[in-house]
């Protein structure tokens, strides 16, 4: 009996057969590869077998992170369902447990997207462990990277959360109008508005505030952060 192929094994083979295909053709067509049309042809052949592979890379990892998500909202001691198939005696365990996934995922899918949200879920492990540097540092990672990324926007909202949380909110504001003003594409212009306007309210300058609250109410009349600002603006902030 012949031995059973894993799936693994089966892109393996997809992929190999694809390339051989295309070095045959090849052989047997040198002079149509030789004025160019034939290396169009090849490199197809490549990219369609490299691309099934890669398919199978990213399936794998949205699984992995699955996996890690299941185990990070796990739920902890008594608040476990007692028909939970995931659960842990402590916070401890479930965060011990759920790093090791995300950094599983990191580790193995590099270059997917999966990668890149486990970069913020260990930034968020460490903030739930009242690590708030390694936590700032992680996201200062991420959203080192400027463009219009949904991991880069989540990242950007934790890293702002945090800082002015600590008191460092004001140093945020140069980046935070380039957002506003749309040069920078980290955040939506509304989202940057909005927390614009939350730096100076913590800072206790309510008219600095006010102004950002204003706008985004007039400029972003179908924004999501719209209705808290108008409340903010009616409370006086």
């Amino acid at each position: 009996m012949g031995r059973r192929l894993t799936r693994k094994q089966m892109k393996k083979d997809q992929f190999v057969s694809l390339v051989d295909l295309s070095f045959h053709w090849l052989g047997q067509n040198w002079r149509q590869a030789a004025i160019g049309l034939g290396t169009v042809v090849a490199i197809a052949l490549v990219w369609w077998g490299v691309t099934a592979v890669l398919g199978g890379r990213k399936d794998a990892a949205a699984q992995a992170m699955a996996k890690a998500l299941d185990l990070y909202t796990a739920p902890v001691g008594s608040a476990a369902p007692a028909g939970a198939t995931v659960k842990f005696a402590t916070d401890t365990e479930r965060l011990a447990e759920a790093e090791k996934a995300f950094q599983a995922v990191k580790s193995r899918y590099w270059l997917t997207p999966q990668a890149s949200m486990a970069d913020l879920f260990l930034a968020r492990i460490a903030a739930d462990r009242g690590d708030q540097a390694k936590a700032i540092k992680l996201l200062g990672e991420i959203t080192s990277h400027r463009k219009n990324d949904p991991v880069v926007r989540l990242a950007m909202l934790d890293l702002i959360r945090l800082r002015i949380a600590k008191g460092e909110g004001v140093q945020l504001v140069p980046e935070l109008e380039g957002m506003a003003s749309g040069k920078d594409p980290r955040l939506p212009r509304d989202a940057a508005l909005f927390q614009l306007a939350r730096v100076w309210e913590r800072e206790g300058k309510t008219d600095e505030a006010s102004k950002f609250y204003r706008k985004l109410v007039t400029d972003f009349p179908d924004s999501p952060y719209r209705n808290e600002a108008q409340q903010r603006l009616a409370s006086g902030n």
